[in-house]
């Protein structure tokens, strides 16, 4: 009987049960006075035990202010006032652990009266992790805007640094016995320069680059690469290599990957200005995605780790938390463009790897790069051959397919000056017209990859139906859009704008050479 009764207890009061077992914390308010709580509110709060909640104010759960910078006691009471108006009342707010952290939840307040008293049935979600994914989906919705905006701009902007820059060129040949005029084109050709970086590491961060992948050992470039870093970190900051004891394999562009540790380096200078150490370290590690952020998951696997750390100044959450965006810069005015770590996230996500920071004012930084191991061997280490100089031609003729005038121009007067036969399209269907009735001449394409009416690659494509297989040299101002037609073709030798004659001219002959 007496198991019945309990039973039926239990029954005539299920809603304890619900209070008791539910995952969300849930609190009971009279007055200033917490009159009870779940077990959930107790884990919750970190509390050792229900009782050190109930004898706890509810004010001392609250930071002193709430994110939106109000009071938490003025606002609190603001936020019951409407509970008690409208009945319920549902809002986000700040609290505070037994151990101090601070912590996102939405609350849920409802009012019960009863009889003479009024009370609070309060309900607690934990929403940190929510919270958390909302910041990265915004973060990686600006990113991708940001990305898309650089690679629309970046045609455009490279062709017109081609023209800077190769009309600096011949400028400089024509001068070159008259150094006042000669320092003044080399300043233009720095400023050129200059743009033409800041736009590389543009397109770094929107993930707008072509790669040219290899097979590299992250300790064997870790130590080409030392000596550059010890000449740009200085005397007075310490490098220490920290290798792993085995091959660290990787599959990525080598160009990037050392522009890397450039960034990395030249940040961890700077957070040192009065000298350190710098630690590189490198190491294999199986990860599973619990593991790893779930902002830029990666499937389980074994990863290269990659970790450069400095004992510089560190930075505040806010900045840490800011510090992979474009033109974030805590630098002064003209010390940085605040792409450095920018372009670093941008080529380890179009690496297929996942870059992350640690650091707290006066502890100094971290940053963590996984990419993943590859199974494919790396190569051995071959002495370069080194061809003998010369770009000059024989009266050989180059068909130059460009519609922008500025670039064609250029590109014309550089190769005629160098000997070249020269004959040029303004779009792809007048390119195939020229090359139909000058197919026997012509020993060379030179064409963009975008192009108005058939692109460069449908040129080629459309050449070789023709049953014509001529030699390309394709020219490029970014696009993954465009470049990607170019996996359709074999043997692609791609000239990267913005380029300088010289360049050119060399990179021609060597595709006549071929």
């Amino acid at each position: 009987m007496g198991t019945r009764r309990s039973s039926d207890a239990r029954d005539l009061d299920p809603y304890r049960e619900l209070f008791e077992r539910s995952a969300d914390a849930i609190l009971i308010i009279e007055g200033e006075t917490f009159i009870d709580c779940n077990d959930a509110t107790v884990r919750m709060l970190r509390y050792a035990c229900k009782e050190e909640v109930l004898q706890t104010h509810p004010s001392e759960l609250s930071p002193p202010l709430q994110p939106d910078g109000r009071d938490s006691f003025e606002k609190a009471n603001e936020m019951i006032a409407v509970a008690f108006e409208r009945g319920s009342h549902r809002f986000e707010w700040d609290h505070r652990r037994a151990d101090g952290e601070v912590f996102p939840v939405e609350v849920l307040l409802t009012a019960v009266q009863e009889r003479d008293r009024r009370v609070l049935h309060v309900v607690w979600r934990d929403i940190t992790e929510r919270k958390l994914l909302e910041d990265q989906l915004r973060q990686a919705q600006k990113m991708e805007a940001i990305g898309k905006l650089t690679g629309g701009i970046a045609h455009d902007f490279n062709n017109l640094l081609v023209a800077v820059l190769g009309h600096s060129d011949l400028l400089a040949e024509l001068v070159q016995d008259r150094p006042e005029e000669c320092e003044h084109v080399r300043e233009i050709r720095r400023a050129g320069e200059r743009a033409a970086d800041l736009v590389h590491q543009l397109l770094a961060f929107g993930r707008k680059q072509q790669l040219l992948p290899a097979v590299l050992d992250l300790n064997q470039l870790t130590l080409e690469t030392q000596r550059l870093l010890e000449r740009l970190i200085g005397e007075d900051v310490t490098l220490v290599p920290k290798l792993a004891g085995e091959p660290v394999p990787i599959k990525a562009d080598r160009g990037q990957i050392e522009q890397v540790f450039l960034n990395l380096a030249a940040n961890a200078r700077d957070a040192m200005p009065s000298g350190g150490t710098l630690t590189i370290e490198t190491r294999r590690e199986r990860l599973t995605r619990a593991a790893i952020d779930h902002e830029q998951s990666l499937p389980d696997g074994e990863y290269a780790v990659l970790c450069v750390s400095d004992t510089g100044t560190g930075m505040d959450p806010e900045t840490a938390r800011r510090a992979f965006e474009p033109f974030f810069t805590t630098k002064a005015v003209g010390k940085g463009s605040g792409l450095g770590l920018a372009t670093v996230y941008g080529i380890i996500r179009q690496s297929g790897g996942r870059v992350s920071l640690h650091s707290a004012p006066g502890q100094g930084t971290e940053v963590e790069i996984l990419l993943p191991l590859t199974l494919e061997a790396i190569p051995e280490l071959v002495t370069p051959v080194v061809l003998p100089d010369g770009d000059h031609g024989g009266g050989e003729t180059v068909l130059v397919a460009e519609d922008d005038e500025a670039v064609a121009s250029l590109v014309v007067r550089a190769l005629v000056g160098r000997g070249y036969r020269v004959l040029v399209a303004m779009d792809g269907r007048e390119a195939l017209s020229l090359y139909r009735r000058h197919g026997d001449e012509i020993e060379l394409l030179v064409t963009d990859v975008i192009i108005p009416i058939m692109g460069g690659p449908q040129l080629v494509s459309s050449l070789r139906e023709l049953g014509l297989e001529p030699r390309v040299l394709f020219m490029s101002g970014y696009t993954n859009e465009g470049l990607s037609q170019l996996h359709e073709l074999d043997q692609v030798d791609i000239l990267q704008k913005p380029f300088d004659v010289h360049e050119l001219a060399r990179r021609v002959r060597n595709a006549l050479d071929r």
